[in-house]
């Protein structure tokens, strides 16, 4: 992206000055709409794929690799919804006055945070279940230990050293799990944070294209 300048900020100008609010909540709830659709879609083609699943069983995979490959996805939906929404809030954003080329850069780059927050407070009140799937290879983990363990539990009656071998085998596969679910956590928080700097970034190209009057003519163009 090249460098934006004083003299294409001051020609890209509002001709009169507006009075109201520096934050354009229209741009913003936009944004915050449109990331949340894409993380959305993205999740749930996740999920339907496997990327969600993590299975205690032996033979049934590595946990180790189900976990490189959701983190993978899982960063991958985040940040590049959030920079969608980012992009579309500071390309929308209505400039009303005058500012410097620093001053309209951190505005931009501010509506793109507010698209982060709106989106991240969107999907947790509205889009509920799109918070359970981020941590759903942990939970179906977790339950199906337990069901491991209601088995070692009915076993022991039919055969005590058998019970006691898939009892332990059972608190193992629960240890795991508690690591893996502290794991994606961090994933999951390090995923946010970086979203929220892709989607400062993005508004602020956003920004720059909507003072350019930039017109794509092929998908992808960026620069």
């Amino acid at each position: 992206m090249s460098e934006r300048t004083e003299t294409l900020t001051q020609k890209s100008a509002p001709a009169l000055a507006h009075e109201g609010s520096y934050v354009d909540w229209s741009a913003i709830l936009a944004g915050a709409v449109v990331a949340s659709a894409i993380a959305f879609v993205f999740t749930t083609f996740g999920a339907a794929i496997g990327l969600s699943l993590a299975s205690p069983y032996e033979g049934d995979g590595s946990a180790m690799a189900a976990l490189i490959a959701v983190g993978t996805w899982m960063l991958w939906t985040t940040i590049s919804s959030f920079m969608a929404g980012g992009y579309i809030a500071g390309r929308m954003r209505r400039r009303i006055d005058a500012a410097t080329a620093d001053e309209v850069a951190i505005r931009d780059g501010i509506h793109g945070l507010a698209v982060w927050g709106a989106a991240i407070l969107l999907g947790v009140f509205i889009f509920g279940a799109g918070a359970d799937t981020a941590v759903q290879a942990t939970t179906e983990t977790v339950s199906a230990v337990a069901t491991v363990a209601d088995q070692a539990t009915g076993t022991e009656a039919a055969n005590a050293t058998a019970a006691n071998v898939t009892e332990a085998e059972a608190k193992a596969a629960a240890e795991a799990a508690r690591k893996l679910s502290v794991v994606a956590a961090f994933v999951l928080a390090a995923s946010l944070m970086i979203a929220g700097a892709g989607a400062y970034w993005a508004a602020g190209v956003g920004g720059q294209h909507r003072d350019e009057g930039r017109v794509f003519n092929r998908f992808g163009r960026w620069t």
